[in-house]
């Protein structure tokens, strides 16, 4: 798949100019890219999933208080400095579908509450350790994983499960 999407100039993965792990949708690339993503929307909104957009930086102690940074760090972006906060790129969506989630009470009557997202994440990973769109620097999780998260109550959680592995079908 590399190869071809290479040749006939789909995607390009930058190396040195921009940075390597970084991938480039050429027009091609963008049009297959897009068909993809409408799919894909199209199959969550059916199966009752609600589609989220999020910022790609947030302050950095959002990932402290997640969790993440502890599990994650070696593979995140270092910390950038704005106006005396530390901020973070986002390697992961997990704590702003929780904030989203967090905004306001939910009645059980709401449950189960699906989001969902193609948002843009930025991992840092080894030069040795990228390999095509499977292991890049900064990805849309639409091709690589899918990055929903499910808020249900004890009782929905095996329908939960099952329709996400029906989803992966």
């Amino acid at each position: 798949m590399r190869i071809l999407a290479l040749n006939i100039f789909i995607v390009e993965f930058s190396q040195n100019d921009a940075g390597g792990g970084l991938v480039f949708w050429h027009p091609k690339g963008a049009i297959v890219r897009h068909v993809m993503e409408d799919l894909w929307k199209k199959i969550h909104i059916e199966r009752g999933y609600n589609l989220l957009y999020t910022p790609h930086v947030a302050k950095a102690n959002l990932w402290q208080i997640s969790g993440h940074l502890d599990y994650y760090k070696e593979n995140m972006y270092d910390q950038m400095n704005v106006e005396d906060e530390l901020y973070q790129l986002r390697p992961m969506n997990c704590p702003y579908h929780i904030l989203v989630y967090r905004k306001k009470p939910h009645s059980y009557h709401e449950f189960p509450i699906q989001v969902v997202e193609l948002g843009t994440v930025y991992r840092y990973e080894l030069s040795g350790s990228l390999h095509g769109l499977f292991r890049v620097g900064g990805f849309t999780q639409d091709l690589l994983q899918d990055d929903a998260h499910i808020f249900c109550l004890e009782d929905q959680i095996k329908d939960e499960i099952k329709g996400v592995l029906d989803l992966t079908e």
